[in-house]
């Protein structure tokens, strides 16, 4: 019987429109990683903001300009 090895997680840039709804992102916000769900998106003057939820449940507002990375697979 094979057995599927977990290896490090793999991770591809990825518009903010792209994002589905409970992805994994990261970004860096002036010199700190955020790394969290995707769990809302907010409409800034017709700009939407991908809102970030990290693992001490902080929630993070990833500006649209800002390069992102998904996890994958």
């Amino acid at each position: 019987m094979a057995t599927e090895h977990a290896g490090a997680p793999r991770w591809r840039s990825v518009a903010p429109d792209d994002v589905p709804m409970h992805a994994v992102v990261r970004y860096e916000d002036r010199g700190r990683l955020v790394s969290g769900t995707a769990v809302d998106v907010l409409d800034a003057h017709g700009r939407p903001s991908l809102v970030v939820r990290a693992e001490d449940g902080q929630h993070h507002v990833a500006p649209r300009a800002i390069p992102l990375e998904m996890q994958v697979g």
